[in-house]
């Protein structure tokens, strides 16, 4: 796992934080839950997780772009390839995540799950926004049969990203003191 944090210019986080959060053209879908509920061999329910809904915009899914503003997003790959030398040889998806105020306690989360079983795939998830709203980090992975373990909580801050195998158990949570929590979730096969 690789945390950074100042991932991109402050004044390029600046402008996606406006387009993301700001404007009408950014639409938001709504799902009732941070995971594929058809997918649950990807879903670990533990006694400290819970089910919430969230805001989706697709920007790239299932093999095509899904958005005007994939080409906004899409350079990432070039400041995570020149800060880590991680390469990019497919996008598997891409998405922004909006999770709303909530009540639950600060130490629970939302349902564990990983993004791809597949040991070939990273994660990159931005924080496009300063909120609350940790996300937390397992020690297992998906051949890992076992319960759950926490490894690392990540805290939003606006700029910020963190990069980690897909097949790593991890779980967001909802702010409680900010009106929402919004990031940028990229999967991908890596360049070998």
């Amino acid at each position: 796992m690789i945390e950074i944090e100042k991932f991109i210019p402050s004044s390029y986080a600046d402008i996606l934080e406006d387009i993301i959060c700001k404007s009408p053209e950014f639409q938001w879908v709504y799902t009732p839950s941070t995971n594929n509920q058809k997918e649950t061999q990807i879903m670990k329910r533990d006694e400290r997780s819970y089910e919430s809904e969230q805001l989706v915009h697709a920007l790239y899914l299932e093999g095509a772009r899904r958005s005007q503003f994939f080409d906004v997003i899409f350079p990432f790959f070039y400041f995570l390839e020149e800060k880590t030398g991680i390469r990019l040889e497919a996008v598997e998806r891409i998405k922004a995540n909006m999770l709303l105020k909530s009540t639950e306690p600060g130490d629970k989360y939302n349902t564990p799950h990983i993004d791809v079983p597949d040991p070939g795939y990273k994660s990159l998830l931005y924080y496009v926004k300063d909120s609350d709203g940790d996300t937390f980090f397992f020690n297992e992975t998906w051949r890992d049969k076992k319960a759950l373990t926490l490894k690392q909580r990540v805290s939003p801050k606006k700029g910020k990203a963190v990069v980690f195998d897909s097949n790593v158990w991890h779980a967001s949570s909802n702010p409680r003191q900010n009106q929402n929590r919004v990031v940028l979730n990229l999967i991908f096969k890596v360049k070998p």
